[in-house]
């Protein structure tokens, strides 16, 4: 498993997809034809991973390429860097290595009390801290960090541990040369919302440098960092556009059709893998464009 997603059930969606005739297009490749003002004729499915974790790279890349699923990778790149890791894996970290039963955290002015029972109680654990995380500017994200180590009496490495490490450049251009297209996920995972406009400008530019330095065709389409509505703004879209990029993608969970793109480049929605091969029929069929059509 990675990050929720096995390698089995990928192989299986795949398979499903080649089976009956879904065509594979890189991020690039769609919005290019969005905006070219031709008209999908048949269904397109474009596959892309977020942050540029060394198992992704390892384990997921190279299934998706047998399959000729022209995948895109979306790195952070002080993360590849190796300078920093993501703040929400060091969260994960603190919480998968907590030794106690149970914790109580302060949430703001609430304090919350957490089983650490089991597998569950962790994730649940996990996923409510990040969230209240998301909503945290720069500054008080690092003291929050710090609180939940400290409360789980775990210390955070300056580096990733294993399990967490990122993909290096070295593999990214490996890997690119096979036909894996690398994108930017910002420099630092900070949601922009909890940045100056100043700094995200100056993060996206850097970004782009490196990747442009490192990389012989990234990808012109960035990644918002977590990418939901309350993550970014119309301000964050214009920031996108002059820092050079084409087109921006989201997490807002619907199907992306080109009238959209061309309506909107820089806030290109996403519906995040699967849990099973039934729900990848769904996502891929005609069933979900009727759901994504209707006013909820």
């Amino acid at each position: 498993m990675f990050n929720g997603v096995s390698e089995a059930l990928l192989k299986q969606c795949l398979e499903y997809a080649r089976q009956r005739g879904y065509e594979f297009v890189s991020i690039d490749e769609l919005v290019r034809r969005a905006l070219s003002g031709v008209e999908a004729r048949h269904p397109m499915l474009c596959l892309t991973l977020d942050d540029g974790y060394a198992d992704q790279v390892t384990r997921l890349v190279p299934m998706l390429l047998e399959y000729e699923a022209k995948p895109t990778l979306f790195v952070i790149s002080d993360f590849a860097d190796d300078q920093d890791w993501p703040w929400d894996a060091q969260l994960a970290y603190a919480v998968k290595a907590c030794e106690a039963s149970s914790v109580t955290l302060a949430l703001g002015e609430r304090h919350r009390v957490f089983d650490l029972n089991g597998k569950p109680d962790r994730i649940f654990c996990r996923r409510t801290i990040v969230q209240y995380a998301k909503t945290l500017d720069s500054a008080h994200l690092s003291d929050f960090i710090l609180h939940v180590a400290a409360t789980c009496q775990v210390t955070i490495p300056e580096r990733a541990p294993e399990g967490y490490r990122p993909a290096t450049w070295s593999m990214l251009r490996e890997w690119e040369d096979k036909g894996l297209k690398i994108g930017s996920h910002n420099r630092s995972h900070n949601v922009l919302t909890a940045l100056d406009p100043e700094r995200v400008g100056a993060e996206l530019k850097y970004s782009w440098e490196r990747l442009s330095s490192e990389l012989a065709a990234p990808s012109k389409t960035f990644c918002y960092p977590s990418g939901t509505a309350r993550d970014f703004s119309k301000t964050h879209e214009s920031l996108v556009r002059s820092a050079g990029y084409e087109a921006g993608v989201t997490t807002l969970s619907r199907i992306a059709y080109f009238r959209d793109i061309r309506r909107n480049p820089y806030r290109i929605s996403r519906i995040g893998f699967p849990d099973t091969v039934a729900q990848f029929a769904r996502y891929a069929s005609w069933v979900e464009a009727l759901r994504s059509k209707l006013p909820f």
